[in-house]
């Protein structure tokens, strides 16, 4: 008689335990990556920053070398020079690959006024979206002003140095080294801006800032002139009273600006004269800086005050650098 064999079935698959097990497992390894992840992302983004500012300082040199000076970094009508509302970005459309805009461009014509804004829209020159103005890691900001006098911000502003918006340097209020920046005005007087050469950059162009960050700030309402980098009275420029990213608040004119609750952008109320504000980015630890010979640095928030405000004057006899 023949016996019957029984054969074992064996099962290969997974247990529940075993299951939780593997997913535990990944749940593991993508929390060990993610971080590593999202590092590479913002390094990438922080050196795409870098180029833009490499092409901003371009374009500064290649105004240089048309105008024979820089820029002027803010100019104000007044019964002597009779300039427009304006400020520095206008000046450099042609050297950016905007000549469309640079085309229809009038340096008699204030910022408020068509064709550089057209009431209620952005269809003005100043409405106009250029992706250079802007840092790929600040992207919780509302890059347009609204209302009336619709415009774009920016992230990129110009080294103000170590005095306020209308002050002159180490004035009574906020001591800081002697010497002048790049951009600001002649003794703070608010309608003389100052005429800039590289030739005049006697603490040399390498060791002396031209361009930085700043933050914009998440409202789209005209009542916030921080990064509003086409209104001649906004935040179109950084100081080095403070250093980057500093917890100290900026000053800011009072009722041209939002409490949104950043604490990356904190803010207090001051004139139109004696505003003042650090440079500020989204980069972790520091801000990517523009040098006037065109290189650029990344500068940690815990930078020695003395050596920050040292790279903000261009005549000061300093021997800092970005070293």
């Amino acid at each position: 008689m023949k016996m019957r064999t029984h054969r074992k079935c064996s099962n290969s698959a997974f247990t529940l335990v075993e299951l939780l097990v593997v997913i535990a497992i990944i749940g593991v390894l993508v929390a060990l990556l993610l971080p590593a992840v999202q590092a590479a992302r913002e390094a990438a983004r922080r050196s795409q920053c870098v180029n833009q500012l490499k092409q901003w300082g371009l374009s500064m040199q290649m105004h240089h070398d048309s105008k024979l000076q820089l820029p002027y970094g803010a100019t104000f009508p007044d019964t002597v020079y009779k300039r427009p509302r304006q400020t520095w970005v206008v000046r450099l459309w042609p050297f950016i690959e905007q000549g469309n805009l640079s085309r229809q461009f009038d340096l008699k014509t204030d910022f408020e006024l068509p064709p550089m804004t057209i009431a209620g829209t952005l269809n003005g020159l100043t409405g106009q979206f250029v992706p250079l103005y802007y840092c790929p890691s600040d992207v919780t900001g509302s890059d347009q002003i609204l209302g009336n006098y619709q415009r774009r911000r920016g992230n990129y502003v110009i080294n103000w140095g170590n005095a306020t918006f209308g002050g002159a340097f180490r004035d009574n209020e906020l001591v800081g080294f002697p010497g002048i920046a790049p951009f600001s005005h002649v003794n703070g007087r608010i309608a003389e801006p100052v005429d800039t050469s590289f030739a005049l950059i006697t603490d040399g162009t390498s060791n002396t800032l031209l361009m930085s960050e700043y933050l914009i700030p998440t409202s789209p309402e005209d009542n916030d002139w921080r990064a509003d980098i086409h209104n001649n009275e906004g935040v179109q420029r950084f100081h080095t009273l403070q250093t980057p990213n500093s917890s100290a608040p900026d000053v800011i004119a009072n009722g041209w600006f939002q409490d949104n609750g950043d604490p990356a952008m904190p803010a207090i109320a001051g004139t139109i004269t004696r505003q003042q504000n650090a440079a500020r980015s989204r980069h972790n630890g520091g801000v990517n800086a523009l040098h006037c010979d065109g290189s650029v640095a990344f500068y940690a928030d815990g930078i020695a005050a003395n050596v920050w405000q040292a790279l903000g004057t261009m005549n000061g006899g300093e021997a800092a650098s970005q070293n």
